[in-house]
C-alpha cells in the first residue's frame, strides 16, 4: 500500500513539473511572437510613413520643375505628409523600445535633418527627398535583419 501511494506522488510530481515547463515554455513562446509582431507592426508604419515623405518631396521637387500639380493633388499630398511626419516623430521617440540601435539613429538622424539656407524649392525639396530615401532604404535593409525569425532551442 505503502509503495502505491509513494508511485502515485511521483507520478504526480512529474505531472506537476511537466506542466510547469511546458506552461513556462509555452508563455515564453507567447511574449517572443508578441514582442516580435510589435516591432514588425513599428517598421512597418516607419517604412510606410517614410515612403509618404519621399513621395510628397519627390511629387513636389517633380511638380516645381514641370508646375503641374492640382489643387486637389496638393491637398492629398498635404494630408499625407501632416499624417507622416509626427508618425516618424513619434516612432523616433519610442525608437529605443521598439527599433535596434541602428535603425533608431536612422529615423533620429532623418528628424534631426534641417535644411540650410533655402534658395529655390529644388534646394529645399532635393536634400530633403534625398534624406528621407537614405533613411528608408535603411529602415528597410535594418528591418530584414532585425525582423529575421531565428531559430531559438528554448
Amino acid at each position: 500500500m505503502q509503495s502505491v501511494i509513494l508511485e502515485l506522488i511521483k507520478l504526480g510530481s512529474v505531472g506537476i513539473i511537466a506542466g510547469l515547463f511546458a506552461s513556462f515554455m509555452a508563455n515564453r513562446d507567447f511574449r517572443h511572437k508578441k514582442w516580435w509582431e510589435l516591432r514588425v507592426t513599428a517598421y512597418q508604419n516607419a517604412i510606410e510613413a517614410l515612403s509618404d515623405i519621399v513621395h510628397y518631396y519627390e511629387t513636389h521637387k517633380n511638380a516645381w520643375e514641370t508646375n503641374n500639380l492640382t489643387d486637389e493633388q496638393k491637398q492629398l499630398l498635404n494630408v499625407m505628409i501632416g499624417e507622416a511626419r509626427p508618425k516618424i516623430r513619434k516612432l523616433a521617440d519610442t525608437g529605443s523600445f521598439l527599433f535596434s540601435e541602428d535603425a533608431n539613429t536612422a529615423l533620429r538622424a532623418f528628424i534631426d535633418f534641417r535644411v540650410g539656407e533655402i534658395i529655390d524649392p529644388d534646394d529645399y525639396y532635393g536634400p530633403l527627398k534625398i534624406e528621407a530615401s537614405k533613411c528608408l532604404k535603411k529602415l528597410v535593409t535594418l528591418s530584414k535583419k532585425d525582423l529575421k525569425v531565428r531559430n531559438v532551442w528554448l
